[in-house]
């Protein structure tokens, strides 16, 4: 037997030869809105900082941070667009000592000023509305402040080249200013259906639009009828492929050309490819013709047997189910005869048009004529050779594993690409691969089995069968969960609690990365020791029970685990047993061996002044890993317990109030010097005491 003129190839090899065919068209600018659904031909960067200016995070008062705690004066507001403007009375600054100016969120912060107090946490002791504040509480240079370029930078690379442009990518691009995006050109897709048996089931309801991407227009009266029943002559069906493949070019990111229903005849097939190419079509799709049958010219009219079109075949077969006739070509146009430039009324930008695609190869592809095997084709080949033109980095359908729900029987003699849809089961796995369900019958011309399709399983050919819950590669159609199914529960992820868990602050002192720096202050050197794995709990007269309520339930520790009740409790003990809970919660041990359990004290101050709780915070830190500082009256620290990964690494879980008079009295008894480096390990148990 002679060899088959079109050899078989197989699907992935047909992807590959397509792919190489395949390539990004030419650049172009658009406006940023415009270019929603195209790929970037290069990276956009920031031509200006955000925020251009401080911002103010939150409304209060602007202050200096060297003024508060204290009472200032209010002397101007700067308000979102309407910043502060020049001193009322032209004698003086408004960034003099002392000073405060009203902001709102979003304002810029005024010259001079580092720090935004929140609303919240001023008074006015000479009553609302009058121009003096009253600040309690100490704030560092950048609270509530969002500095020049915080969260973009001045060149900063925004998107990059190969990004599909969302509406989250519009968003970045309008924030940063930026006006237009290179990207590639997206390509024209011309679509038609051969066949004498095709009727067209929509031709009464709208008029033809000229083969132009423009919206067809509807007839009215012909709408009306639209729920009459649509009757065929004897032997004709409706033709289906033609209107879902123009769908699919449209949701692929083309444009599109409506080339309609041309009849089993080489010529007419010929003309209406070469008027295609003749109108700047980049990709030719064509559905039915393509078979052995003596009306199916498709093939010898893209080799150019019928005048008009010239072209090379890469490949006429393909080993799949469905599909088997892939056909995929390139063509160009021939010169048009005399004949043909007298018969048409050719305008020059027509002529221009068609120099253009003398100068560029167009791909012709040849589906099916059954419905399935033309959207399944569509989807393998057809959609990646558009995405490639568009300027995708991987075009090709995203593949991933799912897990079969029932059992499928193989075909015998070529592998298949079975339609399914995804779900997933409510389980306890990590690892939870969707659920693979089956459309039901998978012949070719029952397009109902595309229905609700995300995914083309691929299954090798048999004999046999591939057995309910074995995992399968599934290549991924349609976006996932557009047609709704199960729900998964919601999951309460494992939190991490900074200052509290043993994942961060208790494993950096575990490891012995926390250490305790001693200068020698005659050779200035440096000595380090590991710290204690001990925890020590600083205790202090006038401790309220609501504080330790508070504290407890900020903690998330449940009431069962609660220690000091609302009714009040200033036990030491008591308050030791909550601390040994609340680590036990996050999963340290407090007793057994010797070597990996943590010791809890306590540590008591003589009373909540700042002076002495400095001294048994440091005298705790001699012996402790952490130091945790239980909250004292009104008077002191207000909210919980603030821990601290060391003193020296400061003070920084304090409340506002308690910290500057903290640190001032840890400082002066340190005496060490500003440019002392610390650890990474060091710094990042700072970092996580802070958060």
């Amino acid at each position: 037997m002679a060899p088959h003129r079109y050899p078989m190839i197989s699907m992935p090899e047909a992807i590959d030869i397509v792919l190489s065919r395949a390539a990004p068209l030419e650049e172009e600018s658009l406006p940023f809105p415009d270019a929603v659904g195209r790929v970037l031909a290069s990276e956009v960067t920031a031509p200006r900082p955000h925020p251009p200016f401080p911002a103010s995070i939150m409304d209060g008062y602007a202050v200096r941070s060297a003024d508060v705690p204290g009472t200032l004066r209010v002397v101007g507001a700067a308000r979102a667009g309407a910043p502060l403007g020049p001193s009322a009375d032209g004698s003086e600054t408004h960034t003099g000592a002392g000073r405060a100016v009203y902001i709102t969120t979003g304002a810029p912060v005024p010259p001079g000023f580092d720090a935004v107090v929140p609303v919240e946490r001023v008074s006015f002791p000479k009553g609302e509305g009058s121009d003096a504040v009253a600040v309690a509480d100490a704030f560092v240079p950048g609270a509530n402040v969002r500095s020049v370029g915080s969260d973009i930078q001045r060149g900063e690379v925004l998107l990059h080249a190969g990004d599909r442009v969302g509406p989250h990518e519009l968003g970045i691009a309008a924030l940063a200013g930026v006006s237009e995006a290179r990207t590639r050109r997206a390509p024209m897709v011309a679509v038609l259906s051969t066949g004498d048996e095709l009727a067209d089931p929509y031709a009464r309801m709208y008029k033809p639009n000229g083969h132009t991407d423009a919206p067809a227009t509807i007839d009215p009266a012909a709408a009306a009828s639209s729920s009459d029943r649509l009757d065929v002559s004897a032997g004709s069906i409706f033709d289906a492929n033609r209107h879902m493949l123009l769908a699919c070019a449209r949701e692929a990111g083309a444009r599109v050309m409506d080339l309609g229903i041309v009849r089993d005849d080489p010529d007419a097939l010929a003309g209406a490819v070469a008027k295609a190419m003749d109108a700047g079509a980049d990709v030719v799709v064509a559905s039915g013709g393509v078979s052995e049958g003596d009306k199916d010219h498709l093939k010898d009219v893209l080799l150019g047997s019928f005048g008009l079109i010239a072209g090379v075949v890469h490949f006429g077969r393909v080993m799949m189910k469905p599909g088997k006739p892939l056909t995929f070509a390139e063509i160009h146009r021939v010169p048009r005869t005399d004949s043909e430039n007298r018969s048409e009324d050719r305008d020059e930008s027509t002529r221009l048009d068609e120099k253009k695609t003398k100068q560029k190869p167009v791909l012709a592809f040849g589906l099916p004529g059954n419905p399935v095997s033309a959207a399944v084709t569509f989807a393998l080949v057809v959609a990646p050779a558009v995405r490639r033109m568009l300027g995708w980095v991987d075009p090709r359908p995203r593949r991933l594993q799912a897990v079969l729900a029932q059992d499928i029987a193989l075909d015998k003699e070529r592998p298949e690409y079975h339609r399914a849809t995804l779900d997933w089961e409510a389980n306890d796995s990590s690892a939870n691969l969707p659920l693979a369900r089956s459309t039901g019958r998978q012949i070719s011309s029952r397009l109902t089995s595309m229905r609700g399709a995300e995914a083309l399983l691929e299954l090798p050919r048999g004999p046999g069968f591939v057995a309910k819950g074995t995992v399968v590669s599934a290549l991924v159609i349609r976006d996932i969960g557009t047609q709704g199914g199960l729900q998964m529960p919601r999951v309460r992820p494992k939190v991490v609690r900074p200052g509290n868990a043993r994942d961060r602050v208790l494993a950096a002192a575990d490891a012995g990365v926390a250490k305790k720096a001693l200068r020698d202050d005659e050779d200035d050197a440096k000595k380090f020791a590991p710290r204690p794995k001990a925890i020590a709990v600083v205790t202090h007269p006038f401790v309220p029970a609501k504080s330790l309520s508070d504290l407890a339930r900020e903690s998330d520790v449940p009431d069962s685990d609660r220690a000091v009740t609302d009714e009040g409790n200033d036990d030491a003990a008591a308050i030791l047993e909550a601390t040994r809970r609340f680590l036990q919660r996050a999963g340290v041990s407090t007793d057994g061996d010797e070597n990996n359990a943590w010791r809890v004290f306590e540590a008591r101050a003589e009373n909540g002044t700042s002076r002495r709780l400095a001294l048994a915070a440091r005298a705790a830190a001699e012996t402790a890993s952490i130091v945790l500082i239980a909250p004292s009256g009104p008077s002191a620290v207000s909210s919980q317990a603030a821990v601290v990964a060391g003193t020296d690494l400061g003070f920084p879980g304090l409340a506002p109030r308690m910290r500057a008079p903290l640190e001032k009295k840890y400082d002066q008894s340190a005496k060490y010097d500003d440019d002392e480096e610390r650890s990474e390990a060091e710094d990042a148990a700072a970092l996580a005491a802070i958060a």
